[in-house]
């Protein structure tokens, strides 16, 4: 018992000095791995249950939850800075292609542009687009899908919402350059938004992490499609339990520090099958989690490699105080993110990609 108590003493200790000295370099990143490492299988350790009675009870209990919860997650933490990020750092790390959700590596050779685009051509590929249909994409980003599908189906009309406004603004520019006027940006929050409009295929690239009533935002979705339309749904999740990312206890800060807590959804790869109540599943894939990895892992390479530039543009926008202290957040945020989606050779944390149809 005292060893026990013990070791979660010594991680606390370790998780405290992480959050007091934010600056960069000052912990290693061997020692936020093991950090890293240590909440992941304490997570595994709370969400995986002793027998399949008791598993499938957790995720039922689960899935009856979600509709007490609002529609969207909501999150005020200083983890905001993810969701709004200088554009220029972000073209200093991505290149031509801004893509925050998932990535498909053919093999190890593969650039993370090549895995970005295989990824989109992936999904274009399982939600059957043709030409003339039109695209919608709820949470569209910095526009990688919505730019790659209306240069790839030139007779497609696509639509893309985002609630950022240096994204529409990101994505505006970018059709001027490539001279595209099949695309259209809504400034709008898809969890609040009213369309008239009906589509032949909508897309939802990392929006159920951030959705908690799934059965109103399916049925919300539903209306948005044609009596013949598709919903594509990529979101990551845990290969067996789903959970909302809350402390596991009182001395958990380590969440604190790097993912929005309470207001993220770690689905599991069964969890939307629970909804079918306005659409039905027309099929379902997984794929490793080594995917997502080894692009935190690039990113990080990126940073790294252009740590002066980087400074720059953070000392521009948060002053030169907290330059480092944002430096150091994505650094940490991309180390635990390739920890959790590489453990167990990314088979426990993983992509999924759901296809459904129009009841």
């Amino acid at each position: 018992m005292e060893a026990k108590q013990g070791k979660k003493d010594e991680l606390k200790s370790k998780v405290a000095e992480l959050l007091e000295r934010p600056e960069l370099g000052l912990v290693p990143d061997e020692e936020i791995r093991r950090l890293a490492k240590a909440r992941l299988e304490k997570r595994l350790k709370w969400g995986y249950k002793p027998t399949h009675e008791e598993q499938l009870s957790n995720l039922l209990q689960f899935v009856h939850s979600l509709p007490s919860l609002n529609m969207a997650s909501e999150d005020d933490s200083p983890k905001a800075w993810l969701y709004e990020t200088p554009t220029s750092f972000l073209q200093l790390i991505y290149g031509d292609i801004i893509k925050e959700s998932g990535s498909y590596y053919n093999d190890e050779s593969s650039t993370l542009e090549e895995a970005m685009i295989h990824n989109m051509d992936l999904c274009c590929e399982r939600a059957s687009i043709r030409e003339a249909h039109s695209v919608l994409d709820l949470g569209c980003g910095y526009g990688a899908f919505i730019l790659h599908v209306a240069q790839k189906y030139k007779t497609c009309n696509v639509t893309g919402i985002t609630s950022s406004i240096s994204q529409k603004n990101y994505i505006i520019e970018q059709c001027k350059k490539l001279n595209l006027s099949n695309v259209e940006v809504i400034l709008a929050d898809v969890a609040t938004i009213k369309l008239d409009t009906t589509f032949d295929r909508v897309f939802a690239a990392g929006m159920f992490e951030h959705i908690n009533d799934y059965k109103s935002f399916l049925r919300k979705i539903s209306k948005w499609m044609k009596p013949d339309g598709l919903l594509f749904v990529e979101h990551l999740c845990n290969k067996t339990f789903p959970y909302q990312n809350k402390p596991l206890d009182d001395g958990d800060n380590w969440g604190e520090y790097v993912f929005p807590s309470g207001g993220l959804i770690i689905p599991s790869a069964s969890l939307l099958l629970y909804f079918q109540e306005d659409v039905s599943i027309v099929n379902h894939w997984t794929f490793s989690g080594k995917h997502a990895a080894n692009k935190f892992e690039e990113l990080l390479k990126r940073i790294d490699a252009k740590i002066e530039a980087i400074k720059g543009i953070f000392n521009e926008c948060y002053g030169s105080k907290d330059a480092v202290r944002f430096i150091n957040y994505w650094r940490v945020f991309l180390i635990t993110a390739a920890e959790m989606f590489g453990y167990n050779n990314g088979e426990e944390w993983i992509g999924v990609h759901v296809l459904f149809k129009k009841k």
